[in-house]
């Protein structure tokens, strides 16, 4: 077994206010935020407080400009592209109510599609359109392998395409240039679900090619929950809108996002913070790297444990910041659901993992902050294994 990573400098947990007693491996759940950047949206927060008119409709304007500046150079486009929302979902909910998905309408999804985009397109689709899923087996063993399952996929037509750019439950970062670019072929627009690839992974959205980028900021790059974004490609612009339709709708893509009511708008304006801290700390290459090889040791460690495998089979390829391992086949009996086994681990544990059901068999997905360490993972390991020789305490 290789070597684990050495811990990154000064990344005590006490930066992000991990609680002492937990062992936190689940960032790319809801993520963490350094205490700096909470400071700071705090800060603006009271303002708001002490004068909601003068911060939403004179102070928040130009900061709201500086964050989409500061996150387009992050991710390698132009800000007109760009309009917050509060996450992925919402930011894929306003696609699709956007460009109107009904009847005689076929969206293709991938198999391992985070649960909450599958159930918006078989909701959208009730009423005569339909939902076709492209099956990926796993362990993947090559990239080759997911565009040609989307090649095949495509071919049967369909209206639309979503793309997990990293699938959420089992962490494989998939070849999406090569997606896009068979959907081009077909004439066949894609909508990108990038939630997870923000951080983890360094962008450039303009090169990818597709229509539309759903991203959040609140796993990887550290910003508040409720700061996520929308990508769309000039072409589209003048149709897609917000779900919240406020005064600006009739104006530019990026007026229509600015304003959307009275929803609190502070993570928004402290994305800049977040990046310049890590960019400032560590460095986001140093950072991602750091990450990449604790997923890929991580995930050795496990399989070996438990005797099983990484859904990632191409020798780290198809990892990023998080990885997931196969569970023994006979986990998903033990508990009511993988909820169950989750809670039991961090009830008994203080653990926190999540774990995945995919293709007929439970996984077990770590992900890392800097604030992890090589212990963390056999304190997982641990953990699992107690809970399944004793699925009843």
């Amino acid at each position: 077994m290789s070597t684990p990573p050495t811990p990154l400098p000064d990344a005590h947990p006490s930066l992000w206010s991990v609680a002492d007693d937990w062992v936190f491996l689940n960032p790319g759940s809801f993520g963490l935020r350094l205490q700096t950047v909470q400071a700071r949206r705090g800060e603006l927060l009271s303002q708001s407080e002490s004068q909601p008119v003068e911060f939403l409709e004179r102070t928040a304007l130009p900061l709201h400009q500086q964050s989409l500046d500061t996150l387009a150079a992050f991710l390698g486009t132009d800000p007109a592209r760009l309009g917050f929302v509060s996450n992925a979902t919402e930011a894929i909910g306003a696609v699709l109510s956007s460009i109107g998905v009904g009847k005689g309408d076929t969206i293709l999804i991938g198999d391992q599609v985070y649960g909450a985009v599958a159930a918006a397109c078989e909701w959208l689709t009730r009423n005569g359109g339909q939902v076709k899923r492209v099956p990926v087996s796993l362990p993947v063993r090559s990239t080759s392998d997911i565009t040609a399952a989307w090649k095949k996929a495509i071919a049967d037509g369909a209206t639309l395409a979503i793309v997990d750019h990293v699938t959420s439950g089992t962490a494989i970062v998939q070849p999406v240039s090569d997606i896009v670019s068979v959907c081009r072929d077909a004439s066949l627009p894609v909508l990108i679900d990038g939630a997870h690839a923000p951080g983890m992974l360094e962008l450039n959205i303009d090169a990818i090619n597709a229509d539309w980028y759903a991203g959040n900021l609140h796993k990887w790059v550290g910003a508040p929950s409720g700061a996520g974004f929308l990508w769309t490609a000039d072409r589209h612009q003048s149709i897609v809108r917000p779900l919240a339709l406020s005064h600006d709708v009739f104006e530019s893509y990026q007026m229509a996002f600015a304003w959307q009511g009275t929803r609190d708008i502070t993570p928004w304006l402290v994305v800049p913070d977040a990046l310049m801290a890590i960019e400032q700390r560590w460095g986001w290459l140093a950072l991602r790297q750091w990450q990449h090889d604790m997923a890929c040791w991580a995930g050795e460690r496990c399989a070996e444990a438990f005797g099983t495998e990484v859904a990632d089979g191409t020798g780290g390829q198809c990892t990023g910041a998080m990885v997931s391992i196969a569970l023994p086949a006979d986990a998903s009996s033990k508990f009511a659901d993988r909820f169950a086994l989750r809670d039991a681990i961090a009830s008994r544990h203080r653990v926190e993992v999540a774990v995945d059901d995919q293709v007929g068999r439970w996984w077990m997905r770590l992900s890392f902050g800097a604030w992890n360490r090589p212990s963390d993972v056999d304190a997982a390991i641990d953990a699992m294994r107690d809970c399944l020789d004793r699925p009843v305490e």
